[in-house]
């Protein structure tokens, strides 16, 4: 799980924000664990950590996963200051928020499983 400060996650609230309107964004933790066409996830540091390790094994199946430091910064653009867990579905709106990400970390796979 690679780690986005407040500073970074806020480059992306705008187009995160415009994704929601257009059904692009999954919220909760519930909302995630039913989607399968996932490409982002943020994750807030306040959940549990069994929860933090559960998000984390997604990018087993390719969907970058990142711990934000102050999700709040992203979803409060949405109109919501209450979502722990967002999923940005595959598509345009993911690649536009990719390109203002920094790039992946290398992670191993055993990192992904403890």
């Amino acid at each position: 799980m690679q780690s986005l400060s407040r500073a970074q996650a806020s480059t992306i609230a705008s187009l995160v924000a415009m994704g929601a309107q257009s059904g692009a964004t999954v919220m909760g933790l519930s909302g995630v664990r039913r989607s399968r066409d996932l490409e982002l996830v943020f994750v807030d540091v306040s959940i549990s950590a069994n929860s933090q390790q559960e998000l984390a094994r997604l990018s087993v199946h390719g969907v970058r996963v990142f711990l934000v430091d102050g999700l709040d910064s992203i979803t409060t653009r949405m109109g919501r200051d209450d979502v722990h867990v967002l999923g940005v579905k595959e598509g345009d709106l993911a690649a536009g928020i990719v390109a203002k990400l920094p790039p992946p970390e290398s992670v191993e796979e055993t990192d992904l499983l403890t």
